[in-house]
């Protein structure tokens, strides 16, 4: 596991577990967060679930909790995970969503595998009604990869972006 990884006013800071599950269960609450992560009709989560995922994330990978600077303290807004497989980000405080974070998030994301000398990030699916993230991806230089459209869910898109060497 990393450190803390710091952009100006933004920092993830390695999940600390079971603190940060109470921390970040109002935003496994938030339909929003639910219908672009999950899908429609998903029910909101309950503590175990939350630790359930974030103890899968962080088995798997590097997760953090993405936090904000206000004037005299860093306050919790989202998580995010840097997985070889799975790159989830989730801006889990309204206030804080489409104002850039995510792309902050996903560049500190980026810089953090090609640091461990990763060659490529993927991401498993994006839904193709979540065009928010599918251009934050884009932006980044990720390249849609495959449609999936299985009857299990919501037609998405995984995405490719190959790290410079």
């Amino acid at each position: 596991m990393s450190g803390i990884l710091q952009d100006r006013d933004l920092r993830l800071r390695p999940v600390v577990l079971p603190d940060d599950v109470i921390v970040s269960l109002p935003w496994y609450r938030d339909p929003e967060v639910l219908y672009l992560s999950e899908g429609e009709g998903v029910l909101p989560y309950d503590e175990a679930m939350v630790s359930r995922m974030f103890d899968f994330l962080n088995e798997r990978g590097e997760l953090y909790i993405i936090e904000a600077r206000t004037i005299e303290e860093w306050f919790p807004i989202g998580d995010a995970a840097l997985l070889p497989d799975s790159l989830p980000i989730v801006i889990g405080n309204p206030w804080f969503r489409s104002r850039g974070f995510g792309g902050r998030v996903l560049r500190l994301l980026i810089a953090r595998a090609m640091a461990l000398g990763w060659d490529s990030l993927r991401v498993k699916g994006v839904y193709t009604y979540n065009e928010r993230s599918l251009r934050l991806y884009e932006v980044a230089g990720f390249g849609r990869k495959e449609f999936h459209a299985d009857g299990d869910g919501p037609p998405a898109w995984s995405l490719e972006l190959i790290l410079p060497q």
